[in-house]
């Protein structure tokens, strides 16, 4: 398969962003109201939705990163941050629409 290709060659730290994200992404229905208890409520509903901002700020500064360094490469190079930034699109647009529709109740009165 062609996709999971590319999604190997992208680099083990790369993969470890992307299932972060999607894991966290995942998890974030399951998330609530603000609730410190020392329980898996914490997680849930305050580690986990400070997490997918933060996860998705660094796709961001990855695919920053990317842009930048394909400038005068060569064209195997380009090719490998093109695939890699192919990725990050896909990844981060799932996670950051479960993120929206997640806070959207609290930024609408």
């Amino acid at each position: 398969m062609k996709v999971l290709r590319h999604w190997q060659q992208i680099g083990f730290l790369r993969q470890l962003l992307h299932g972060a994200a999607l894991i966290s992404g995942a998890l974030l229905p399951l998330g609530g109201a603000p609730d410190y208890t020392a329980t898996w409520d914490l997680f849930f509903n305050g580690v986990l939705p400070a997490m997918v901002p933060i996860l998705l700020i660094l796709i961001g500064f990855d695919v920053m990163m990317c842009k930048v360094l394909a400038d005068g490469t060569d064209e195997q190079e380009s090719k490998r941050l093109r695939n890699i930034l192919i990725s990050h699109y896909w990844v981060s647009a799932p996670v950051f629409l479960v993120f929206l529709m997640f806070i959207a109740p609290s930024l609408i009165p």
